[in-house]
């Protein structure tokens, strides 16, 4: 028989709002083995999750993410944009795999830092930086805001 692994894409995006540290758990709950987020850099070079390049779909803010330093995004989002920091504690033993869209060498040398800093390695996550063909735009159905 081969192995599976479930992995959640954005988390639990149709019960909570994707990349968000509720969709984590949610995902981890409803038993994932593991979780995928998107990681970006806001304007002063903190990683977060965030999918789009922008805060319009999910947020309704039509402003670019790498244009906003973070106390900025916090404010807009109320908190809800998590830092890849906050996402690999609230993930504790379970896996996360980090997408890196929009990724270039100095964003992955800052998410790399950070997996490290947070004493994360290959065990607990693995990094997919874009290539041209595996861009995905936003899922069909917007997912539905908690």
């Amino acid at each position: 028989m081969r192995s599976v692994t479930v992995v959640a894409h954005r988390g639990d995006p149709y019960r909570v709002r994707e990349n968000t540290l509720p969709s984590i758990a949610s995902a981890i709950e409803r038993g994932a083995d593991a979780v995928e987020v998107d990681v970006r850099l806001t304007e002063d070079g903190v990683p977060v999750l965030l999918h789009d390049d922008t805060l319009k779909r999910l947020w309704g803010h039509d402003r670019p993410l790498s244009g906003l330093p973070y106390e900025r995004l916090g404010l807009l989002t109320d908190g809800g944009v998590p830092t890849l920091r906050d996402a690999l504690l609230a993930a504790g033993d379970h896996r996360l795999m980090l997408d890196l869209p929009g990724g270039n060498e100095d964003s992955v040398r800052a998410i790399v830092r950070t997996v490290r800093e947070c004493g994360a390695g290959s065990a607990s996550t693995t990094a997919r930086a874009p290539s041209p063909c595996s861009r995905c735009g936003p899922p069909t159905r917007p997912p539905r805001s908690p």
